[in-house]
C-alpha cells in the first residue's frame, strides 16, 4: 500500500463504490429526501476530499444505482444531471 493510500480517508474500502455507498449512507442518514442531484454533488465533493479521484459521472451512476428503489430515474439519461466530463 503506497503512502497515499494509506493517509485516505477510508483507505480499507475495496472499491470506489465502496466509499461512495459510505458516503451516501451517512448522507441519507443525516440528509432525507434530497433530490438526487444533491446527494451525487455533495458525495462527489466528500470523496474527493478523501483523496479519491471519481469522475462526477462515476458517483452519479453508482448513487444513482444504490437509490434506484427510493428516486425515479431514467435509466437511459442522465436527466436533469449535468454531467461533468
Amino acid at each position: 500500500m503506497s503512502d497515499h493510500d494509506s493517509i485516505r480517508h477510508h483507505s480499507g474500502y475495496v472499491s470506489e463504490q465502496q466509499v461512495i455507498h459510505k458516503c451516501l449512507g451517512t448522507y441519507q442518514d443525516i440528509f432525507r429526501n434530497m433530490p438526487l442531484k444533491w446527494y451525487v454533488q455533495n458525495i462527489y465533493d466528500s470523496v474527493n476530499r478523501k483523496g479519491y479521484n471519481i469522475s462526477y459521472k462515476d458517483v452519479y451512476l453508482t448513487v444513482r444505482y444504490f437509490m434506484k428503489d427510493e428516486r425515479e430515474t431514467c435509466p437511459h439519461c442522465y436527466g436533469e444531471i449535468d454531467i461533468k466530463l
